[in-house]
């Protein structure tokens, strides 16, 4: 029997697909029109940098929790997530 060649990496074929779909485009429009106009304008963004550090920081230590089997935490003092 022949062995089949596998796909490479990327080009898997799609066997089910997920779609998601707001209420309506219009509900997102003000929400970006606010990001692209503060930063044309070198202005405050909603969320500033800061909340995506901490957003990001919750999801990495979500990821180092899971790998390491363990509870984790954020040490201020040396920015580092420790367990």
């Amino acid at each position: 029997m022949a062995r089949r060649a596998r796909p490479k990496p990327g080009k898997e074929p799609i066997t089910e697909g997920l779609h998601y779909r707001g209420a309506s485009w219009d509900e997102e429009k003000p929400h970006l029109w606010r990001f692209f106009q503060g930063v044309r304008n070198h202005q405050q963004v909603t969320e500033d940098a800061v909340f995506g550090h901490n957003a990001a920081l919750a999801c990495h230590m979500a990821n180092e929790s899971y790998f390491r089997k363990a509870a984790v935490t954020w040490d201020v003092a040396s920015n580092q997530i420790k367990s």
